[in-house]
């Protein structure tokens, strides 16, 4: 993108995660703050070229998402006492909005950042959880 010389966007997605401390989650929480840590400084470090860097932060995207296999379900309807069947409803109903996450609303956020309309934006992270008051920057 430096070589090319026409600026742009690079978006993360990183998580809710990234901010919030799940219970039995180190692993993938550890590894999102780093992201969403790398995210900021690379728009300190590309801001210089006009390639701006920003996240969206999802949270329970469950519809067409492949982190629910291999037994991640599982460890999470464990974690949070419900049955994998449940967890839609329970992600959902954890937040202020009372909505699923689906898959066009990460697109439409990601759109929102390359878009044209927030083309002095970097270094940002665009929530996308429904409300998850815990995940509010601070």
């Amino acid at each position: 993108m430096r070589k090319q010389g026409f600026g742009g966007d690079i978006v993360n997605i990183v998580s809710k995660n990234a901010v919030v401390a799940g219970p039995n989650n180190l692993g993938y929480g550890a590894a999102k703050a780093a992201q969403a840590h790398m995210t900021r400084l690379l728009a300190a470090e590309l801001g210089g070229d006009k390639i701006r860097v920003n996240m969206v932060n999802p949270d329970a995207v469950i519809a067409g998402s492949n982190i629910w296999a291999g037994g991640w379900a599982e460890g999470r309807a464990k974690a949070y006492g419900v049955t994998v069947e449940e967890l839609p409803a329970y992600y959902a109903k954890r937040t202020l909005l009372g909505e699923i996450i689906l898959p066009e609303d990460i697109a439409n956020a990601v759109f929102a950042l390359v878009g044209g309309l927030l083309n002095k934006s970097t270094g940002n992270a665009l929530n996308v959880d429904g409300g998850v008051a815990m995940g509010f920057l601070r």
